[in-house]
């Protein structure tokens, strides 16, 4: 695990810029730097040591020098890809995970990131043919960022790192509406103007042609087996039980994180049945009262599987300290409070163990989220009567009277032609019109690209992959652990394992009636009874009554007081009405009023320039 950098450039500045570049991703990599230098190009990288802690060094190259690669990232396939290329002549010099790329390259080209399994961000130079390749893994579990200006090509690991090599921060205002609305920014763009994300499953090239953007993999839903459930569960349960044994290859101490939610529990269940020692699991919570802490249900996991448990509390205050912290390695708005208990979560962990396993992914790729029942509905009235049915008939449907009225708002919604009419049920888009009038064109162009030939629960578990998991959950994921020079590994996003899920049918995800259909079939067999009936929480944040107390009175002094930015993105008086309302306790602007704070944060930090120890908010 590190990170990456690079400029392609015939600039004479560009070692100097490449040095502050690697500067501001130093928490990614304590363990060492390495930067490699030709005419038109430097690369850099900083390294934190998981595999191969005194030959893994980089760049590594291949037998004579003339390919060269920086990788962050972990390769756990990499003992079979090396085995299957000695045998074709390759050489390797080192025992490290990285070196497959530079020679599975020379054997296959751009071919061997499909042969990859693993988590990546990689910058390969082919020295004979003048060629940089420049690729991110299947779904964006590691970053990568870039600009194109003046002829140049900047990129690294972090949007800090290609800002800190000079290029612009102005900020992209559509981007500024698509944060307001779905509180994140889809790829390709960032909250900066200049700077690009490159979206998961894709890679650049620059060479003699110039610079092209390519797809390189991409997730497919059909075709659909007939299979049983129970029959799916064994196929599922032994890719998990391959995808956990995979990435329990380390060279250091490794543990897990623990919310006591069925994906993190499964995947502690293989780790149990995998290791030779009790695993070190970590949890956090908050206050005992709050309905949405779930500290007591992970410590009661981790005894039913004998761990090394440790845990945590977070309270609003230690919430508001870590806040800067928290936006600063985020480079954009926090999407959701729950990154910053993520950042502390990270920090006590790396007391004891360098990597962590989590159940992230197992939602969007199983059906776990309840909005995925509505999308059942949908899809248990076929599709001619999808396409004749108007609002006004969608009662009819069985399941209808179970569901909330905010999921019959959704149903309606989703009956009308264009997505971006649909999306503001889901996302509350109406609400934060108040904030700035929403553009949901991402989301239109994502459906686009995912086609109209699924039904609707595939499309939306298929539009989440795209958006939500990329380019919120996992971002959040990478830059809180990394933080804390954290490796955290995700096992349920295993590939081959995603792919076998992708085609289930969806009546073996979600029902009318029920979520992750497959996962509670194998949860039943591996997991304490009293777990499979907790209601889904999820890693839930009490900031709507923070709001009513520290936090509110720090948005108040941050948006009102001296410290108040001249230039605001967001309109003051929409704050000071939402605010009263929601103090009143007769509404709830918990999300919209976290939207303005952390957007206010990070303008301080990015566009103002002040440092994250400047920043200090007190009660």
């Amino acid at each position: 695990m590190c990170g990456i950098c690079g400029i392609s450039s015939t600039s004479d500045r560009a070692s100097a810029r490449l040095d502050r570049m690697l500067d501001a991703i130093v928490h990614r990599g304590p363990d060492g730097e390495g930067r490699l230098q030709r005419p038109g190009l430097v690369l850099g990288m900083r390294r934190l040591a998981v595999i191969d802690l005194a030959g893994g060094d980089q760049p590594i190259f291949n037998e004579d020098g003339s390919v060269a690669v920086v990788f962050n990232g972990e390769i756990y396939n990499f003992r079979e890809l090396r085995t299957e290329l000695e045998r074709h002549g390759h050489h390797f010099a080192t025992r490290s995970d990285t070196e497959v790329l530079v020679h599975g390259y020379e054997q296959w080209g751009d071919e061997v990131l499909h042969r990859l399994v693993g988590m990546f961000a990689l910058a390969l130079w082919d020295e004979n043919r003048r060629r940089l390749l420049v690729a991110r893994d299947r779904f964006g579990k590691k970053p990568l960022y870039y600009s194109r200006e003046a002829g140049e090509v900047v990129f690294g690991s972090e949007i800090k790192a290609v800002l800190a090599a000079g290029v612009s921060a102005d900020v992209d205002d559509a981007a500024l509406q698509d944060y307001l609305a779905l509180r994140y920014v889809p790829a390709p763009r960032t909250l900066f103007r200049s700077v690009r994300q490159l979206p998961p499953g894709h890679k650049f090239v620059v060479g003699d042609d110039g610079f092209a953007v390519e797809r390189w993999w991409q997730l497919r839903y059909e075709p659909k087996p007939a299979i049983t459930v129970v029959q799916a569960a064994d196929e599922v349960e032994d890719l998990m039980r391959t995808a956990v044994a995979r990435r329990l290859v380390s060279d250091v101490p490794l543990g897990c994180f623990l919310s006591g939610g069925l994906d993190s529990s499964t995947v502690l269940s293989f780790m149990s049945e995998l290791s030779d020692e009790p695993v070190r699991t970590f949890s956090i919570g908050f206050d005992e009262s709050w309905a949405g802490d779930e500290l007591a249900a992970a410590r009661a996991t981790a005894h039913s599987f004998h761990t090394v448990h440790h845990e945590t509390r977070l309270g609003p205050d230690e919430f508001l300290r870590l806040l800067p912290a928290a936006v600063w390695h985020r480079d954009e708005p926090l999407a959701e409070p729950s990154e910053i208990p993520l950042l502390a979560l990270s920090r006590m962990a790396r007391e004891h163990v360098t990597v962590v396993l989590s159940g992230e992914g197992g939602d969007e790729l199983f059906g776990g989220y309840p909005k995925y029942r509505v999308d059942a509905l949908l899809d248990r009235a076929g599709r001619p009567a999808r396409a004749a049915i108007g609002a006004r008939q969608l009662h009819r449907l069985a399941g209808w009277h179970r569901l909330s009225r905010r999921a019959r708002l959704a149903v309606e919604a989703l009956a009308t032609a264009a997505p971006s009419q649909r999306w503001p049920a889901w996302f509350g888009a109406d609400r934060s019109a108040g904030l700035h009038a929403a553009d949901l064109r991402p989301l239109d162009s994502a459906l686009s690209e995912i086609g109209t030939g699924l039904g609707p629960l595939d499309r939306m578990l298929a539009l989440d992959v795209h958006t939500y998991l990329a380019d919120n959950l996992l971002i959040r994921g990478d830059k809180m652990t990394m933080a804390a020079s954290v490796e955290g590994r995700m096992p349920l996003l295993d590939h081959q394992l995603a792919e076998y899920a992708a085609r289930l049918p969806a009546s073996l995800k979600a029902t009318p009636r029920s979520t992750k259909i497959v996962i509670r079939e194998i949860a039943r067999r591996r997991l304490p009874a009293t777990l499979l009936s907790r209601k889904k929480i999820g890693f839930a944040v009490p900031v709507a009554p923070w709001f009513r107390g520290s936090l509110g009175d720090v948005l108040e002094r941050l948006t009102f007081g001296p410290q108040a930015r001249p230039d605001p993105l967001v309109d003051p008086e929409w704050v000071r009405r939402a605010l009263a309302l929601h103090r009143s306790g007769h509404y709830d602007f918990g999300k919209e009023l976290w939207s303005v704070l952390t957007l206010d944060v990070w303008a301080r930090l990015f566009l103002d320039g002040a440092e994250p120890a400047s920043l200090i908010f007190d009660r």
